[in-house]
């Protein structure tokens, strides 16, 4: 983790590098530094603080978030150049989208009680490699520059998974989405040399015997540890994500958490609330304005308090979705679920179409038009 004046120092760098990519982008120097203007007011509009107290370093990059490419890179620049055309080109050369969510199994060893592909789980896979390897030629002649791989249990179709990681030669940010099942050493380094920075990894409790209930497994949580330990020695990012339901959204269960999340020296942790998809459709799970607020709260504390440097970055997309709409739905990510059919994200659920049958930039399209169930779709910030 940087933070104090050598974080300044790398935000003063970047900071210089947008301004590159907003004349080379814009042509005009006036029109240029409104751009990086507006990209810098970003930070407050999106995540309620006005700066950045920790940075993650990671061989040689520089993160602030899991749902960008590492800076300096290629792909950092490629998503920087389309956030600056959305915002002053009427009809930007490229597409929006800054991440492909792919789910690539259907299979999954635990009952999880809130998977959202849970009513399409199978015990054989939906889709066929070349299907996958289609998307995937989709997303490099689209310049997608960041993919989240999961499922069900990613690690369940391994060799699958190492062979698509490889098509685009580098030129994509790969994350993992896992349970952490079946994640060890040996898998780990196989994932790191086929191209996978960084790992999200489930754990929905502090406390064990919570988190395999929840996961209805009773190893789950051993194997949280494992993955975590497997990653950090692979070279691996790792990142818990809870899922925040009720009985969670408080500073008490919140802190033991995240103090474990230090101690594991994990560097980011995702706050996903409870949402009415898969196994949790139909159900009173969404959480209240008392929960969100304790949610909230905790969120900016930890991530603007100078007493809190050493404790791991929260992402947290519930912030943004309610202060300034939903970046979902074609917009700036979108899913695609088991049976390859396209989703505004894994928890706005209503198919537009499947892969075998439809291309990204019409899926981008008709999703756009749909827009987030539950949030304003945010096309303009």
């Amino acid at each position: 983790m940087v933070v104090g004046f050598r974080a300044w120092c790398i935000k003063m760098w970047a900071g210089l590098i947008l301004l590159r990519i907003s004349l080379y982008t814009l042509k005009n120097p006036i029109v240029a530094v409104k751009a990086l203007k507006l990209l810098a007011g970003q930070r407050p509009r999106l995540h309620g603080y006005k700066r950045d107290q920790k940075i993650v370093q990671f061989e040689g990059r520089y993160y602030w978030s899991i749902y960008l490419p590492g800076f300096p890179s290629r792909g950092f620049n490629d998503v920087i150049q389309r956030e600056i055309q959305k915002a002053f080109q009427k009809r930007p050369s490229q597409i929006p989208l800054q991440t492909l969510i792919l789910s690539i199994s259907s299979r999954c060893h635990y009952g999880c009680e809130h998977c959202f592909e849970g009513k399409d789980l199978s015990t054989s896979e939906l889709l066929s490699f070349s299907d996958l390897k289609n998307v995937m030629e989709d997303a490099i002649h689209n310049g997608i520059r960041h993919i989240q791989i999961g499922g069900g249990e990613p690690m369940l179709r391994l060799n699958d998974l190492l062979k698509l990681m490889e098509i685009p030669k580098g030129t994509i940010e790969f994350w993992l989405s896992t349970s952490g099942y079946g994640f060890t050493q040996e898998k780990a380094q196989a994932l790191k040399k086929s191209g996978l920075t960084g790992a999200t990894i489930s754990l929905d409790h502090w406390d064990k015997e919570r988190h395999n209930r929840f996961r209805n497994h009773p190893d789950a949580f051993d194997w949280v540890l494992k993955a975590v330990s497997n990653c950090i020695q692979a070279g691996i990012i790792p990142n818990l994500t809870l899922c925040v339901t009720r009985a969670m959204a408080n500073e008490g269960d919140l802190m033991k958490y995240m103090e474990m999340a230090r101690e594991l020296n994990v560097p980011f942790v995702r706050f996903l609330e409870a949402r009415k998809a898969g196994n949790y459709a139909g159900k009173d799970i969404l959480l209240r304005e008392e929960e969100q607020k304790a949610v909230v709260d905790f969120y900016l504390k930890i991530n603007s308090g100078k007493q809190f440097r050493s404790f791991p970055i929260i992402q947290f997309p519930g912030y943004h979705q309610r202060k300034t709409g939903c970046f979902g739905a074609g917009n700036r990510y979108l899913h695609m679920d088991v049976k390859g059919d396209y989703h505004g994200c894994p928890f706005c659920r209503g198919a537009v179409g499947n892969i075998r049958t439809m291309k990204l930039e019409e899926a981008i399209t008709l999703l756009q038009d749909q827009g987030c169930q539950l949030f304003q779709t945010n096309h303009h910030v």
